[in-house]
């Protein structure tokens, strides 16, 4: 709680400093931008889950998952570690009333869950030992149809545990609900708008008791859409919680860094939400001129 309020204060002072002219402030009028930062937890829908590489070549239906949000006290919320948590950053501008234009990332974890029921199809080839899954299941060297498991993450684990980000744009409205008292210090808007982007992946696989190396890749794009409310704080800050909804497509994700084979790929339905603070800072003239993007 001390590193959001320390973080609120940061960003206050630096908006305080950037508006040394006295000018009519409108938070979501044409010049206005905004930065905000949040935590979120996430949902998944079950997926289908495939994976190859040196050796196998398999489809996981059914698959389930879970988000890994830092648990409070842990010490990742610190100023040090903030990025470790699964955060949200944004910065965005007012193109005209109403409306605005945003860059975003939305980091997220994405664990396969133990002790998950799939169905497993597809290939294993080891000549040395039989491929396991956990509980005592094992498959020899060959072909599997349809074939019910149960994995145990000793044996078996996927997972972006460093890091799923969602890297998109977003279009966005906000319409201001309720305005408390004549200088308008205090408000309540709501913000509503879609995004797409790109997927960037930390892949971590474990396979048939084998650790992979942690890959990064280029994995996929995304598509969102999100609602919200904004409690807006003398025209200079902000607390914000969105509800978000999207979908995600792994198209390639690289699995395991060490080896060059090593593919993932996937496509699910997930829902967020989301809560944070953010600040406004406003276009003032300079010499006369209106339109100068002096902040």
């Amino acid at each position: 709680m001390k590193s959001v309020l320390f973080v609120l204060f940061i960003l206050v002072s630096l908006s305080l400093f950037s508006q040394r002219k006295k000018i009519r402030k409108v938070t979501n009028d044409k010049g206005t931008l905004f930065v905000s930062w949040g935590f979120n937890r996430s949902v998944y829908s079950m997926s289908n889950l495939y994976l190859s590489g040196n050796g196998y070549n398999f489809n996981l239906e059914r698959s389930k998952a879970t988000d890994n949000q830092s648990k409070i006290g842990s010490g990742d919320y610190a100023l040090n570690s903030i990025s470790i948590p699964q955060y949200n950053f944004k910065i965005g501008y007012y193109y005209k009333k109403k409306w605005s234009i945003a860059f975003a990332v939305d980091h997220m974890k994405y664990i396969f869950a133990d002790q998950n029921q799939v169905i497993i199809s597809g290939n294993a080839s080891y000549i040395v030992q039989d491929v396991s899954f956990g509980n005592e299941q094992t498959f020899s060297n060959g072909t599997m149809y349809s074939q019910n498991v149960t994995t145990n993450k000793k044996e078996f684990r996927y997972e972006n545990s460093k890091g799923l980000n969602y890297i998109h744009a977003e279009l966005g409205l906000t319409e201001r609900l309720y305005v408390a008292g004549k200088k308008g210090n205090f408000c309540i808007a709501s913000n509503t708008g879609f995004g797409a982007g790109i997927l960037y992946s930390y892949t971590t696989l474990l396979y048939n008791n084998v650790q992979g190396v942690t890959a990064k890749s280029l994995s996929g794009y995304g598509l969102s859409g999100y609602a919200g409310l904004r409690l807006e704080v003398f025209k200079r800050a902000y607390f914000y919680t969105n509800l978000s909804v999207g979908f995600l497509h792994k198209v390639n994700e690289r699995s395991n860094a060490a080896d060059p084979n090593a593919i993932a790929k996937q496509k699910f339905g997930y829902s967020q939400i989301e809560a944070g603070v953010g600040i406004f800072l406003y276009k003032r003239k300079k010499n006369g001129c209106s339109d100068c993007p002096v902040w």
